[in-house]
Order: C-alpha cells, then sequence, then structure tokens
C-alpha cells in the first residue's frame, strides 16, 4: 500500500520510503514531503568553494520557524575564501503570503529611528536577479528571497568564521538558486 491509506496522506509511511530510498526529504505536518536537500545546490556550493561535491554533507531539518530545511556542512573550503569549515543552511518556509513577509522583513529591517545608527549595524542589501525584494541580511549573514512563483521564502544563512560578506553572498547566491527554480 502506498503512502496515501484510504485517501488520506500517511506522513509516517512517505517518512519510512523517504529513508529506504535515501531521499533527502522531510515531510510536514499535513504537507507532501518536499525535496529538501537538492542535489543541485549541492554541486553549486561545491563549485563555489572549488571542492568535490562529495565532500558537501548535506542533512535534512526542521527549522526553528517548524519549517523544512536542509544543512549543508563543508569541513574545509579550499577556494573562495578562508579555508575552514562552514555551515550552509537553507530554509523553504511555504506559509501564507512569502512574498508579502519578504517585502516586511526588509522593511522593518531597513528601519533606524532616533539619532544615528550603532556601530556596525548594516541594513539590508538589495540583490538583483534573485527577484523582488531580494535581499542579503548583513546582521544575520543570510540571504532572504522567494522562489519563482513567489509561494516560498527562502532564506540562506552560512556561517563561515573569517570570510569576507561578498565570498558569504557569493555562497549564498550559489545555493538559493536551485531552490528558486523549484521542483
Amino acid at each position: 500500500m502506498g503512502p496515501l491509506a484510504g485517501g488520506r496522506f500517511d506522513v509516517g509511511r512517505v517518512a519510512l520510503v523517504a529513508v529506504v530510498a535515501g531521499c533527502a526529504c522531510l515531510p510536514a505536518a499535513g504537507r507532501a514531503a518536499t525535496l529538501v536537500c537538492r542535489p543541485a545546490a549541492t554541486v553549486r556550493i561545491a563549485h563555489q568553494l572549488d571542492i568535490s561535491p562529495r565532500t558537501v554533507a548535506a542533512s535534512p531539518e526542521q527549522g526553528s520557524n517548524g519549517m523544512p530545511q536542509c544543512e549543508f556542512r563543508v569541513a574545509r573550503a579550499r577556494g573562495g575564501g578562508p579555508h575552514t569549515r562552514l555551515t550552509v543552511t537553507v530554509n523553504q518556509d511555504d506559509g501564507p503570503q512569502a512574498s508579502w513577509r519578504l517585502m516586511r522583513t526588509v522593511v522593518e529591517a531597513s528601519q533606524r529611528w532616533g539619532g544615528k545608527a550603532p556601530s556596525g549595524w548594516h541594513p539590508p542589501i538589495g540583490i538583483s536577479g534573485l527577484g523582488p525584494y531580494a535581499s542579503w541580511f548583513p546582521e544575520l549573514d543570510a540571504l532572504m528571497a522567494t522562489n519563482r512563483d513567489r509561494s516560498t521564502l527562502l532564506k540562506v544563512s552560512i556561517v563561515w568564521p573569517r570570510a569576507r560578506r561578498i565570498e558569504m553572498l557569493g555562497l549564498a547566491r550559489a545555493a538559493i538558486v536551485p531552490y528558486r527554480r523549484g521542483g
């Protein structure tokens, strides 16, 4: 019997099938299983870092927002930045009004009230080519955009000690592209 038992979606059976098949999928309550750790993202991250895709470990997780995410870990980067370990986390939030939530996040993070901005504070930086309101958030070391049909809010967070902003942004952009395409 398949994952649809009596016309109902059986999350347990899909999870079991996913584990047995070696799929990096995470079914969320009431949702169909989604491919969380996309092979194309692994390849793009490896290419950006000048390493073999086999050295990029990907593990599906549930984000703090309850949405599926994939954590890509690299023990040692070779090119494109410091030769240190790093983590790239891609969160896929398919909650309602993804475009509106992204726009409000950008607006709220851009606001500074009352006097001079604190030392080191930076507003979000708009990123072209990734859709409306796509932005790099320097305070979070994260890139946020929506997928092409604007139904999913994507957040790519980078933890890369001693990396410069341009290196982290290049890596985040490489990681987000397969998720924007959908599928």
